[in-house]
């Protein structure tokens, strides 16, 4: 990605350290306002979870079906909190919120609170909502809502991919039925949690490994692509003029977000990350990807959670892979905020 934003096109800014695979039509389903496309949103809100839960729930383009959640930038049960309180506040309290995993399934715990606050979404006080996450868990509600659906639906993992490994291991029989998995997770670059590897990722690297490997259709919106996708505090100005309690919402997440970005990084700025895998399944052209084959490393060593991502086509041939998800690599970023502001004013 060069210093503009671009993915090197046309010589501009510097050249990537990796192989820079050319952009591919892509291959992930998108919804219609006259067929919406059945979603699950597997997340651990999260600040950024937050903004990717309203556009998901605003846009008629998508259907979404449940909201479930795994234990990531807070601890799982805030993040499961969180998912009741947002979709309430979203106007959809009748969306099904179910938790999962709390920790992945081999290995430490891994938290982000120091970026996303302890309780997940910083400053910001939700009202309760009415409802209460479903008996059956995370797991048990997917396998529920698949095996239901007379059509595949797609899932949107925006957190460590735990819940979908044991979805995939506990029922196998229900791969199928996973129309396409767009994966807000990993990085062909530097990591953000360590050098190596981004948080989603490195926080379950084991259950990432299984989802990548098991055939199902694949996007991964990793750092690459969302630090293309950036608000700052002219967004957070613009979301609290909507003059609606979503939008104030927004606006105080953003704020917080860019308040932790200064802390760590001296920028004005916040990657709006999760978003853009939801994005990716409303807009057919907003997003470009290209063609890699993804392993994770699941080692002790420094490397652990990269996604190690080969696009040269003759590296692939000698070591005898294959592509097996697209990368996306490029995103129109003021269309990007444009989207989401128009979806916050769609909610009350």
């Amino acid at each position: 990605m060069g210093r503009d934003g671009a993915w090197n096109e046309g010589g501009t800014g510097a050249a990537p350290t990796f192989f820079a695979a050319p952009a591919v039509p892509r291959t992930a389903p998108h919804g219609t306002a006259e067929a919406p496309l059945p979603l699950i949103i597997d997340s651990d809100p999260g600040l950024d979870d937050a903004l990717a839960i309203g556009l998901a729930l605003a846009r008629p383009e998508l259907n979404v079906l449940a909201v479930t959640t795994v234990g990531g930038n807070a601890d799982v049960r805030h993040c499961t909190e969180n998912a009741l309180r947002l979709v309430h506040a979203y106007g959809r309290s009748d969306i099904p919120v179910a938790e999962g995993a709390a920790g992945p399934i081999f290995g430490d715990v891994v938290r982000a609170t120091e970026v996303h606050g302890e309780g997940g979404i910083g400053r910001t006080v939700l009202p309760a909502s009415p409802a209460s996450a479903r008996p059956e868990g995370a797991v048990g509600l997917m396998a529920r809502l698949l095996a239901e659906s007379p059509v595949p639906v797609a899932i949107a993992p925006v957190g460590p991919l735990t819940n979908i490994a044991l979805l995939l291991r506990l029922h196998p029989e229900l791969a199928g039925k996973i129309a396409h998995l767009a994966i807000m997770g990993g990085s062909i670059g530097e990591g953000n949690t360590t050098v190596s590897a981004e948080f989603n990722i490195y926080a379950d690297p084991e259950s990432a490994e299984i989802v990548f490997r098991s055939g199902i259709p694949i996007t991964m919106l990793g750092l690459d692509v969302t630090h293309q996708a950036l608000l700052d505090l002219g967004s957070a100005e613009r979301l609290r003029a909507l003059g609606t309690a979503s939008g104030r919402i927004a606006a105080e997440l953003v704020e917080f977000a860019i308040e932790r970005v200064r802390q760590w990084y001296g920028g004005d700025s916040t990657a709006t990350h999760d978003a853009v895998a939801i994005a990716h399944l409303a807009f057919p052209d907003l997003v470009s990807v290209a063609s890699y084959n993804v392993r994770v490393d699941t080692g002790s060593g420094p490397a652990r959670g990269r996604t190690v991502c080969e696009g040269l086509p003759i590296r692939m041939q000698r070591y005898g892979l294959a592509p097996n998800a697209q990368v996306g690599i490029r995103i129109d970023g003021v269309r990007f905020e444009q989207i989401l502001l128009d979806a916050f004013s769609r909610l009350p």
